[in-house]
This record gives structure tokens, sequence and C-alpha cells, in this order.
């Protein structure tokens, strides 16, 4: 049995990156630019909100339709596969014993252009 030995983990090595953005230094703004930035960030997020009501709205419209649309698609391929179905049925129903017979001709035509695999499966029982 092999003895389990602690392995140690190498030591954490700091990397330093050097941000690319430009630093701006801080500076003590006047009552005066604060009240002016402060209005012009209010201006820049009442924008913004705006803008996000109109993507939300858009949004909400092109849901709808396409619910819509995938519903009416659906409906019909539900409905296309419905009556496709019901021919089917009709039509192995009324013909008789002889529509039944095709698939069987062709499962046996199949199988013999197929066939070759001659695999003979032994299972002995030994004691």
């Amino acid at each position: 049995m092999a003895k389990h030995v602690p392995v140690q983990a190498p030591a954490p090595r700091v990397v330093h990156y050097v941000d690319p953005a430009a630093r701006q230094e801080l500076l003590h703004s006047t009552a005066a630019q604060l009240a002016a930035r402060q209005r012009e960030q209010r201006l820049l997020y009442a924008r913004w909100e705006a803008r996000q009501a109109a993507i939300a709205e858009r949004d909400r419209k092109v849901r709808r339709f396409w619910l819509g649309f995938g519903a009416v698609v659906g409906t019909a391929v539900l409905a296309g596969l419905a009556v496709a179905g019901w021919l089917v049925y009709h039509a192995i129903t009324t013909a008789g014993i002889g529509l039944l017979a095709v698939p069987l001709i062709v499962l046996a035509a199949a199988g013999v252009a197929v066939g070759g695999h001659r695999c003979i499966t032994t299972v002995q029982h030994w004691h």
C-alpha cells in the first residue's frame, strides 16, 4: 500500500497589473460644480430609464407576437398530424388485410437486402 505524503502547495505569487485607464486625481469640487454634475447624472439616468422602458415595451410586443404565432403554428401542426393519423387509420381499416401485408413484405425485403449477418450466440453452462 502506498504511503500518503501530504503535498505542500506552492506559495501564492502576487502579480501586479498596471491599470491602463487614466487615473483622475481627486479634486475637491465646489458646490456649484457638484450640483452641475448631479444634474448631468440625473439627466443621463432619466435618458437611460426612458430608453430601457422603450426596449421593454418593444420586447413585450415581440414576445406577444411570437407567442401567438407559435400557438397558431403548433395548433396547425397538431391538427395536420391528427388528420394524417385519421387518414392512415381509415385507409388501414377499410383496405382489409391486404394493406397490412405491404409493410411485412417491405420488412422482409429489407431483411434479405441487409442480411448476411450470421451471428450465433452459444451459451455454455460450466460446472
